[in-house]
């Protein structure tokens, strides 16, 4: 579903009210209808926002969030609920169509700095340099922060809408749980892609969350993708310096959570049937990389 704060689903229970309706699944999956991450859709659709909403610049978007997010009144949930389609997750964000491509643009949560969408953007940069796949990604222009993060969609191409599924859907599990260990996510990618690269992109991005601090690593946070009647492994998104519950890795690394050392991250390329030198080699090379690039937010 969409991010919303106490006061924005109040609205919507009321504007469910008003339709003789109850907030259920189903009536959930209505409201989504064809704004969905990846290619599924739901018919039929219902609209419960205002029509002909008037444009808003991205600054004002922000300070609308924020009313929201302080459960305050605003006049722009409207325009919040019907561009974030079925986004979720703790930071507000809207769909927004640029140059005929889709792109997310994401705002800080209650709890970030003003300028945390800098540190996304750097992030992501400091990920491609460690041989991550990313997708494309830009600064968007602020008056009143360093810039906006957004992320081109990588479940479209060619205006077409491309299957998608997170590790939590796939193996049935709650990203609220910490019931995972990056070796899970090694077998499930080698077991979806039938490609060794794929492990690799998946060990890679495992020592990058380790050494830059992600520790929001859940299993909603890796998908993969199905297309030309193939998985593989999705970008990597949502990579900024966090924490999960209790400090620790949502998933763990060698059963650790905590403080992983290099002996884990090395222990669990082997335990998959990686070898000694490329585990050492990964390792090695992105802990560099991240300490020369992120080390101000480290």
């Amino acid at each position: 579903m969409v991010f919303c704060s106490q006061s924005s689903y109040s609205s919507l229970c009321e504007r469910a009210k008003a339709h003789n309706k109850k907030i259920t699944p189903l009536y959930r999956l209505s409201i989504i209808g064809d704004s969905t991450l990846g290619a599924l859709e739901y018919s039929p659709t219902e609209i419960i926002y205002k029509k002909n909403l008037e444009e808003k610049d991205l600054d004002s978007i922000n300070e609308q969030c924020k009313l929201i997010l302080n459960n305050q009144e605003t006049d722009g949930l409207d325009y919040i609920f019907k561009n974030a389609g079925s986004s979720n997750g703790e930071n507000p964000k809207i769909f927004k169509t640029i140059n005929k491509e889709d792109w997310i643009i994401k705002f800080p949560n209650s709890q970030d700095s003003p300028d945390i969408g800098i540190q996304e953007y750097e992030y992501l940069l400091c990920a491609k340099k460690c041989d991550i796949q990313i997708p494309e990604v830009k600064l968007f222009e602020s008056n009143i922060t360093s810039g906006y993060f957004g992320i081109k969609r990588f479940d479209r191409k060619n205006n077409t809408k491309i299957h998608m599924a997170s590790a939590s859907a796939l193996l049935e599990t709650s990203h609220r749980l910490h019931n995972l260990d990056y070796l899970d996510l090694l077998k499930l990618t080698f077991y979806l892609t039938k490609d060794i690269s794929q492990v690799k992109q998946m060990y890679t991005l495992m020592c990058f969350n380790v050494f830059s601090h992600n520790r929001d690593d859940h299993s909603k946070n890796f998908s993969f993708l199905y297309d030309n009647n193939k998985w593989k492994l999705s970008p990597a998104y949502d990579l900024t310096h966090s924490n999960s519950f209790n400090g620790e890795h949502a998933t763990t690394i060698n059963g650790e959570g905590f403080n992983p050392t290099k002996k884990d991250m090395f222990q669990v390329g082997l335990d998959f049937g990686l070898s000694k030198n490329l585990c050492s080699a990964i390792i090695d090379k992105v802990q560099e990389i991240v300490q020369t690039n992120l080390a101000k937010y480290l």
